[in-house]
């Protein structure tokens, strides 16, 4: 029997932000590279879009904080498009 994916797995230390399916288009091959949030440095984790023609909305990115340093940076287009996107930091009020 398949295990289904977990739907947004928390980790200690995370960004979450909605996504559009335009926007998921785009950050979906950058699995695992880094961008900028509030100056502080993430992990994008886009895998559970993949693939993205076979998943429905909502696309929820998750940026986890720890463990970034080893993992390549994202294109600068890439961060701007993460620039642009509204983040909940895990622990902030809603």
């Amino acid at each position: 029997m398949a295990m289904s994916k977990p739907l947004n797995q928390l980790y200690p230390d995370q960004a979450v932000a909605i996504c559009t399916r335009e926007q998921a288009g785009q950050l979906v091959d950058f699995d695992h590279h880094t961008v900028r949030i509030n100056g502080r440095l993430g992990v994008m984790l886009t895998y559970e879009w993949m693939p993205l023609e076979e998943h429905a909305p909502p696309f929820l990115l998750t940026v986890v904080f720890r463990y970034a340093d080893n993992h390549p940076t994202a294109p600068a287009e890439i961060q701007t498009l993460v620039d642009s996107l509204r983040f909940q930091i895990r622990g902030q009020a809603r």
